[in-house]
Parts: C-alpha cells; structure tokens; sequence
C-alpha cells in the first residue's frame, strides 16, 4: 500500500539525515491525513494518489511562478521537493500516450463537439488514474473535439 510505502520512505529518511526529503515527505503526510480528518474516514489508494497529484501540481505551479518572478533559490527548493514527491507517484504517461487514451475514449464515449469534453475529461482521469498530468489530458481532448 502506498501509506506504507511512504511513512516507509519517511523512516529512511529521518535516519539518514535527510532533511529536505523528511520535510517533503511529513508534508505529503499532513496532506493525507488533514483529507482523513476532514472526511472522517480512511482513504484508500486512488484517493492518495490524487492527493498527492496535486500536490504536485501545486510545487510546479510554485516553481513557474518563482521562475517568473527570478527567484532561483526557491526554483531549485520546489524542484527537489518535487522530485521526493513523484517517486509516490505512479508512472507518468507520455504526450503520445495521453494522446491514445483521448482518441480512444472520444471514439467510445462518441464525443463530437467540445460540450463534450467534461465526460471526457472525467473518463480520461479515472482511467489514468493520476498518472498523468491535467493540462496534458486537457490539451490532448481539445485537440480532438471540434
């Protein structure tokens, strides 16, 4: 279970001195368990999973913005907690093959006009499953439907 593959990842971490990766990691912990407390209830592994995407997409959103604003030492900060971050994240999907996925479900789902595209988009995501970014599922669908 990816849980224990993380409070797994934490203990290694803290014996090993490894700050930023303690701090990364208890980071994604608190993610998880304030989502436990707000719902009352456990999570299960999709549920993670699309926690700590987003997680994710919130430090790449931080290092575009830091680039913009020329602050390379907090670029470089976000980009190593990044880094910590994805290795909970199952693989992520090429362009090409978010592509095949969104050929695939418009011709099964018949979608024609971009009306469409929330059914896709939610289709698309249970199947990827966090395994590919938002924005390259998005462009890939409005690229197909008219």
């Amino acid at each position: 279970m990816i849980i224990d593959k993380i409070k797994g990842s934490l203990k290694v971490a803290m014996k090993s001195s490894k700050r930023e990766q303690v701090l990364a990691i208890r980071n994604i912990l608190e993610k998880i368990k304030k989502v436990e407390v707000d719902n009352q209830k456990k999570l299960n592994e999709n549920e993670i999973i699309k926690i700590i995407s987003k997680y994710a997409k919130q430090l790449r959103d931080s290092i575009t913005q830091f680039k913009a604003g020329n602050r390379l030492d907090l670029v470089e900060k976000e980009q190593q907690e990044l880094k910590i971050v994805e290795e909970f994240l199952p693989q992520q999907l090429s362009k090409e093959e978010i592509d095949d996925i969104a050929k695939n479900i418009i011709n099964e789902l018949n979608a024609k006009t971009m009306s469409e595209m929330g059914m896709v988009m939610k289709k698309i995501m249970e199947t990827t499953k966090g395994a590919a970014d938002g924005g390259l599922i998005s462009a890939a669908v409005k690229k197909y439907l008219t």
